[in-house]
């Protein structure tokens, strides 16, 4: 009887793709319903409501327990690099909590639980196993094509009130409501979110469905109208790096960036002066203040506060506890898991092997946060990397047989 159960719950949950579709489905819509709400409860109420997030971090938390059964469950299909890589982080970890509870009396477990360092290390380990968990499951490939299809209907929708806010100047629909800064996020609250989901899937579109120009010229206003400078720089990647396929214009497209990189603090206050935000944004913290969003400034003080580094700290981190951090990406590894832990992460991504456009997110996460610090995020764009490499692979093999 219990090994039928058990059996029963092997095949139908842990190594099944429908119940991870469901589970991508699940958290998917609390995470945009929980944006939603905490847009009106900021607008109207003047509340982010909080308890929207503990919600999210409960879901998040039962999510990763149940693929870390299913990696056990299917342990000898997933390749061994990514246990290596998710143990070592892990470890990683154990080490630098056992150090900060030794050297600090007021050390509590279940504030670091709920808040702080167990809280933040699950948002990075767990999209390493649900990587191999997702990429070894048999219908991965239907249940993420019907997966993404949804996600493109709300997008779609999203991009109207994005349109419309921008249009007609609509503050509820605002990226950054009642702040003075432009830019607009139709139904969800400005986070990195949003421009993950327009360039992600953007970069599926132009890979697979070319031929719907109009939800790509859709995707990509969208992408400019948030006003994020992530959104930009996600735009300008792609259509360097996916829609231009010569590689003289791509030379020619990064010498340009680079020019404008070089130039930043010539060009950055004639653009400050038609957004009072931005302006006063220069006024107190200069060209690069305004480029990184203070990011730069956050790099110092960690350093400048930690001056005192010692080798163990480079190797394995522990430099700081979140929520401290400076949100970029390859800073953010090295104050957390040092060394070591960008290594890893290097080790992880590089056996992706992948074209260079499916690092596009990566790129932008290391100017100006993003994909890595969402755990939603990490699993959109592992399910649309693995539907779209399968997806082509299948193509190959057709074409072949014919």
């Amino acid at each position: 009887m219990l090994q039928r159960l058990i059996h029963s719950a092997r095949v139908n949950v842990f190594e099944s793709g429908r119940f991870y579709y469901w589970v991508l489905v699940v958290l998917t819509s609390y995470f945009l319903l929980n944006r939603f709400l905490q847009k009106l409860s900021f607008v109207y109420l003047d509340n982010r409501w909080i308890e929207l997030k503990v919600g999210e971090g409960i879901l998040f938390g039962l999510a990763y327990i149940v693929i870390l059964i299913s990696a056990w469950f299917l342990r000898k299909k997933i390749p061994l690099y990514v246990f290596w890589c998710w143990g070592g982080l892990v470890l990683i970890f154990f080490i630098n909590e056992f150090r900060f509870a030794w050297g600090h009396a007021d050390y509590s477990l279940f504030k670091s639980l709920t808040e702080t360092q167990w809280y933040y290390t699950a948002k990075f380990t767990m999209p390493l196993l649900f990587w191999g968990v997702w990429s070894v499951l048999k219908n991965a490939n239907h249940y993420g094509a019907v997966y993404i299809n949804q996600l493109l209907i709300f997008l779609t929708i999203n991009a109207v009130f994005i349109f419309f806010g921008a249009l007609f100047s609509v503050s509820i629909f605002e990226s950054y409501p009642l702040s003075g800064r432009w830019g607009y996020n139709g139904l969800l609250f400005h986070n990195s979110m949003s421009n993950i989901l327009y360039g992600l899937l953007l970069i599926s579109l132009f890979e697979t469905n070319r031929k719907k120009r109009l939800l790509i010229f859709i995707f990509s206003l969208s992408l400019l109208f948030l006003g994020q400078k992530a959104g930009v720089f996600y735009l300008a990647l792609i259509v360097c790096f996916v829609w231009i396929k010569n590689k003289a214009v791509q030379v020619g497209f990064l010498s340009l960036g680079g020019v404008l990189l070089l130039t930043v603090q010539y060009w950055i206050p004639f653009i400050v002066q038609y957004n009072l935000f931005w302006r006063n944004v220069y006024d107190k913290h200069g060209s690069w203040g305004v480029f990184f969003s203070l990011r730069n400034e956050n790099i110092q003080n960690i350093f400048y506060q930690t001056n005192n580094m010692s080798v163990l700290d480079f190797f394995i981190g522990g430099i700081s506890r979140f929520p401290t951090r400076i949100e970029m990406m390859p800073f953010d590894f090295f104050l957390f898991f040092g060394l070591v832990g960008v290594l890893i992460m290097i080790v992880f991504f590089w056996n992706w092997s992948a074209k260079l456009y499916w690092y596009i997110p990566l790129v932008v996460a290391s100017l100006s946060g993003g994909v890595y610090e969402i755990p939603f995020g990490m699993m959109l764009y592992i399910v649309v990397f693995t539907l779209v490499k399968k997806t082509k692979r299948k193509a190959l093999y057709s074409n072949h047989s014919e």
